[in-house]
C-alpha cells in the first residue's frame, strides 16, 4: 500500500463519510436494524478499523495477491444489515479515491492498481469479521439447505396459520 493512499484516506474521510452516507441512505432497508440513521454511527468506528487494518504490514508490502473477496459477504439469510453498510463503503471509497484522477496523479497504473487491490482486501477484511459477528447471533439463521421462511418460499410462516 502506497503511503499516499492511506495520507488520502485520512485527508479526505470527510467527504467519504458524506459520500458513503448518501449511498447508504439510497439502498433499500432490509430490516429495522438497516435503518441508515443507526448505521451512520458506525461509519467513524468503521472508517478507524480500516485505516488500522491498513497498517498491517501485509497491506504494506507490494506483492501480488489474489482479488480480494469482494463486499458480497455471507449470509445465508440475507438480511444482514451490514450487506449494504459495508458494499456502500467499498462503493464510495472507490469513487471518492479513484474517480477523482487527480488524486494519485503521480502513480503509476500498477502501483494505483496495487493499492486498489490493498484497499479492497482490507476492506473485505474488517467486513468479513463484522458480517460474521452479526450473523453469529442472528436469529434468522438457516442451513443453506433450508430457505429462510418467508423469503420466496412455499413454506407457510408463523402467521399463516
Amino acid at each position: 500500500m502506497h503511503e499516499s493512499f492511506l495520507h488520502a484516506l485520512q485527508t479526505q474521510r470527510t467527504g467519504l463519510r458524506q459520500r458513503w452516507e448518501e449511498l447508504l441512505r439510497a439502498e433499500r432497508v432490509t430490516s429495522p436494524l438497516a435503518q441508515p440513521d443507526s448505521l451512520v454511527y458506525l461509519m467513524d468506528w468503521t472508517l478507524d478499523s480500516l485505516f488500522n487494518e491498513l497498517k498491517q504490514p501485509q497491506y504494506r508490502r507490494h506483492r501480488d495477491r489474489s482479488p480480494h473477496r469482494g463486499s458480497r459477504q455471507h449470509c445465508v439469510c440475507g438480511l444482514n444489515p451490514l450487506l449494504s453498510y459495508f458494499a456502500t463503503a467499498e462503493q464510495a471509497v472507490i469513487e471518492v479515491l479513484f474517480v477523482s484522477d487527480d488524486t494519485f496523479v503521480f502513480l503509476g497504473p500498477t502501483e494505483r492498481s496495487s493499492s486498489l487491490v490493498d484497499l479492497k482486501n482490507a476492506l473485505s477484511e474488517v467486513a468479513r469479521r463484522e458480517i460474521d459477528s452479526f450473523c453469529a447471533v442472528c436469529q434468522s439463521k438457516t442451513s443453506a439447505a433450508q430457505p429462510h421462511k418467508g423469503a420466496g418460499t412455499d413454506q407457510p410462516t408463523l402467521n399463516s396459520a
